[in-house]
């Protein structure tokens, strides 16, 4: 099977490569080129030849570009992204493929939702390798998604990138872009989203410390009458409430919350273990001693002191 797969895709090879030589008679002939290196790149896939299928796949993307066939170049260059990243563990490719299907599918008008999901590929591509580069390309992944005005379908990468910001100890940042996320939602009326990412917010500032800014956001926030009656705007008061007045008991039980516990679970994570510097416990009970109650106790047995006033 794996030896007829690269028989075909070989001949597949010498009709592309024959397609696109000039002469002085003659012209490439892209459009027949493209669809040549596609197939060869599906039969050497097939026959698991990697590498050469990525070649063609390339090939393919560059002859589709020639011709202006920018969505099939895009493709191209998406295929050869993925084979790479999953086969060869080329780091540097990979990302160099999926930033390239981006700006094809970006370039050719229709296809924003998709030019931000390559980005958002060569994002997480990024992430165990360069922190700072991951980033970036989320964040240009977001600005493809604001740009073409489509908040609705931005909503996971915003949420995937605040979680990765958390996993870097980035909170501040981490912050800002749920504050991003909360204006994004009010612009599409998502209520439920809204209020929880400013909840997140909240939770996020308090986690790096900042009352005061907390108290700011808080403010900011309360100009919204939803947030204001939601759940999550009620959690949210009473956290910088207790965090201000340094009760961590109350903090702690605004964590444990279900309103709080339902947020992303990154998020969630950070409010369980927020500690208020210099906060206050409530002292536990004493403990009672052998067959009684503590002494001095409501219920602690004094019949020893009356017998002495006896």
């Amino acid at each position: 099977m794996e030896s007829s797969s690269v028989a075909l895709a070989q001949s597949y090879v010498k009709e592309a490569q024959k397609a696109s030589k000039s002469s002085w008679f003659s012209k490439p002939e892209w459009d027949v080129a493209a669809p040549y290196w596609d197939r060869a790149a599906n039969s050497f896939k097939t026959a698991r030849r990697y590498e050469d299928a990525i070649k063609c796949y390339v090939s393919a993307a560059e002859a589709y570009v020639k011709v202006n066939s920018l969505y099939l170049a895009g493709e191209g260059y998406r295929n050869a992204a993925v084979l790479t990243e999953k086969h060869i563990e080329d780091h540097t490719n990979t990302v160099a493929y999926y930033c390239r299907a981006s700006d094809l599918f970006r370039s050719q008008g229709s296809a924003a939702d998709k030019a931000a999901a390559m980005m958002e590929s060569a994002a997480r591509a990024c992430e165990g390798i360069d922190s700072s580069r991951a980033i970036q390309m989320y964040e240009n992944a977001l600005g493809i998604y604001e740009a073409e005005d489509r908040g609705r379908v931005s909503i996971p990468t915003f949420k995937r990138l605040t979680a990765y910001l958390i996993e870097k100890n980035r909170l501040a940042e981490a912050a800002a872009l749920q504050v991003r996320l909360g204006d994004v939602c009010q612009q599409i009326n998502n209520r439920s989203e809204l209020a929880k990412s400013y909840l997140s917010a909240i939770v996020l500032v308090l986690a790096f410390g900042d009352a005061v800014e907390a108290g700011k956001k808080r403010d900011r926030f309360g100009e919204n009458m939803a947030f204001v009656r939601s759940r999550e705007g009620t959690v949210a008061n009473a956290m910088v409430e207790a965090y201000a007045a340094g009760d961590q008991d109350q903090f702690d039980v605004l964590a444990r919350d279900q309103t709080t516990t339902s947020l992303d679970a990154a998020v969630a994570r950070v409010a369980a273990r927020t500690c208020i510097p210099g906060a206050r416990r409530a002292q536990p009970p004493a403990a009672a001693p052998p067959g009684g109650a503590p002494i001095g106790a409501p219920g602690a047995d004094t019949a020893g002191d009356d017998d002495d006033l006896l």
